[in-house]
């Protein structure tokens, strides 16, 4: 199987695993407008440094890692990944957004999408609005954002206020949403952006579903094949398989109802063991040991 996968042309893959997310995804029978979030996870890789890997002192026995950016639908029940793309230590984020949102266009449309505080910029609130895609994400902590902070606790500005980002190149105009929580140390205030004024208790609500792609994060991780190759292509493949997996898993347990992803794993493994060799050593004359 391995050797197989060596000789798969990488954008034939990425036509079939595109054909097979789609005919998946009909199965859900989404709403044509859904809540999608996006998140970037790093996988550690063990080899030699290439020009397309990250660097981070997080990842477990090597400081480099294959970066990749995911969208998802994350609504109760219907959490599904749209599109994977593995992202280099300088790609741009508010281009490989717009990138993974062409490419879903066909499929869905985002009715807000959920971002991380990682993409609060200029450059990335200024591609949503230029594209019409509402957002929401947390607001980093600049100096300008911690006095609006304090000003809200005092009563002086209401929870919903204009505002505008800047950088050294643009600007954005964009909404500031103060929410106060209850924590284990008070009182404190959580500050989201957004393109439209939502009330503090509607994007509190919202934003909660973002965590939704963390879990499905996690998830594919039990569906990835373990590989020693340092094979980029390899391992952007057994990635989408992942994806793709995970996202079968979830049309099963929706058919079937309650499906845990052991109990999904044990299935595909029964049809493998029964389909796969066979269907493999009649086309190959020569199969391997």
């Amino acid at each position: 199987m391995l050797r197989r996968l060596h000789q798969v042309d990488e954008e034939t893959f990425d036509l079939v695993f595109n054909d097979l997310n789609t005919r998946l995804l009909r199965k859900l029978h989404p709403r044509r407008r859904v809540m999608t979030a996006l998140d970037y996870r790093t996988l550690p890789f063990y080899g030699i440094e290439q020009p397309v890997l990250v660097s981070s002192s997080r990842l477990p026995g090597t400081t480099l890692g294959m970066e990749f950016a995911t969208l998802s639908i994350v609504e109760a029940g219907r959490t599904f990944t749209l599109e994977v793309k593995q992202v280099g230590p300088f790609a741009s984020k508010a281009k490989v957004l717009l990138e993974l949102l062409e490419a879903v266009k066909g499929l869905v449309k985002p009715k807000i999408l959920l971002l991380d505080r990682a993409f609060f910029s200029v450059e990335v609130i200024n591609a949503l609005k230029s594209e019409k895609r509402h957002f929401l994400m947390p607001a980093k902590r600049t100096a300008p954002i911690k006095r609006l902070c304090k000003a809200f606790e005092r009563g002086k500005i209401p929870s919903v206020v204009d505002y505008i980002v800047e950088s050294l190149e643009d600007s954005a105009r964009v909404k500031l949403i103060f929410v106060r929580r209850k924590t284990n140390k008070g009182l404190k205030t959580h500050v989201f952006v957004s393109d439209v004024a939502l009330k503090p208790e509607i994007a509190s609500e919202l934003y909660r579903c973002r965590w939704r792609i963390e879990t499905n994060n996690r998830e594919i991780e039990k569906f990835r094949a373990r590989t020693t190759s340092r094979s980029m292509e390899l391992r952007r493949i057994y990635y989408s398989l992942a994806a793709l997996l995970y996202n079968l898993w979830i049309v099963m347990r929706n058919m079937l109802g309650g499906l845990r992803s052991y109990e999904c794993k044990k299935i595909l493994n029964i049809q493998l063991n029964a389909t796969v060799p066979s269907a493999i050593f009649e086309c190959d004359p020569n199969p391997p040991p």
